[in-house]
């Protein structure tokens, strides 16, 4: 018993001490809290006042720099114009002519520009164009290269030359070569008509080949030509288009007439013809 009231005399002043001290500094803390928000909020206002400040001195020295450096160009432009030689006062019409063909010579630029432009755009539309054609295919063949070709039969007999070439009007296909038989040296031959299919056409026209052989290309018949076709007569012209007779000029050569003739002075009065009131009497 006495050893426990000894321990809560003990006890008992030093927990009594703790509250103390803790009800002493609560006080304290808080108000160095609040200080130091203080002074951050201070810093915080010298900061954005200390930025706005040399924002201000900044925006002030571009502005300056920028106004100098217009009045420097300013002074440089009226100093060029004051010491530039002046244009040597010249004739008037002169000055005016020059400038006409100057202008002239502009206009005349830009024609050959605006033609130089169309010529283009007309080329290009022409390059993709199918009204013409672009390039010769492979399996297509050229007349000069056929015409003038030496034909041999399948033995290699020569038969005789291509002079023409039989094409459908309507298709545009070969119909039949014309080859020169027979005859010495163009003189005497005569010219039959081979199908085109049945030509064998190798090298471009190099060598062709026919199925006839050299006697049977003899014993053949000659090919028979059309006439060719005449273009149509020019219509007659439009009487009409003419003009009226009447209208036209009179004939120089053809005589005049004598009453629209204006009469003349050196002539005698015709004793007969009534007198002009409005003419002057004679002296007496």
């Amino acid at each position: 018993m006495r050893n426990i009231l000894l321990t809560t005399a003990l006890v008992l002043p030093l927990t009594g001490m703790a509250f103390a001290q803790t009800a002493t500094t609560t006080p304290e803390t808080a108000a160095e809290a609040t200080a130091d928000s203080a002074a951050e909020a201070a810093d915080t206002s010298a900061e954005a006042a200390t930025d706005a400040a040399n924002e201000a001195a900044d925006a002030a020295a571009t502005a300056a720099d920028n106004a100098a450096e217009a009045a420097g160009d300013a002074a440089d432009a009226a100093a060029d114009a004051t010491t530039a030689e002046p244009m040597p006062a010249g004739d008037p019409a002169a000055t005016t002519s020059e400038m006409e063909t100057d202008a002239d010579a502009a206009a005349v630029d830009a024609t050959e520009s605006a033609e130089a432009a169309e010529e283009a755009a007309l080329e290009a539309e022409m390059a993709s164009s199918d009204k013409i054609a672009r390039e010769q295919a492979g399996n297509e063949l050229r007349v000069d290269w056929v015409t003038g070709a030496n034909v041999t039969s399948p033995d290699g007999t020569a038969v005789g030359q291509v002079r023409d070439i039989i094409v459908d009007a309507e298709s545009g296909q070969m119909i039949a070569a014309i080859i020169g038989v027979g005859g010495f040296l163009g003189i005497g031959e005569k010219q039959i008509a081979v199908p085109w299919e049945q030509l064998t056409i190798n090298y471009d026209a190099q060598e062709i080949t026919t199925e006839l052989t050299q006697d049977e290309a003899n014993a053949a018949p000659e090919y028979v030509f059309r006439e060719r076709e005449a273009a149509p007569a020019a219509a007659p012209a439009d009487p009409a288009a003419a003009g009226d007779p009447a209208a036209m000029p009179a004939d120089p050569a053809a005589p005049a007439d004598p009453a629209a003739m204006p009469a003349d002075p050196a002539a005698p009065a015709d004793p007969a013809a009534p007198a002009d009131p409005a003419a002057p009497a004679p002296a007496n």
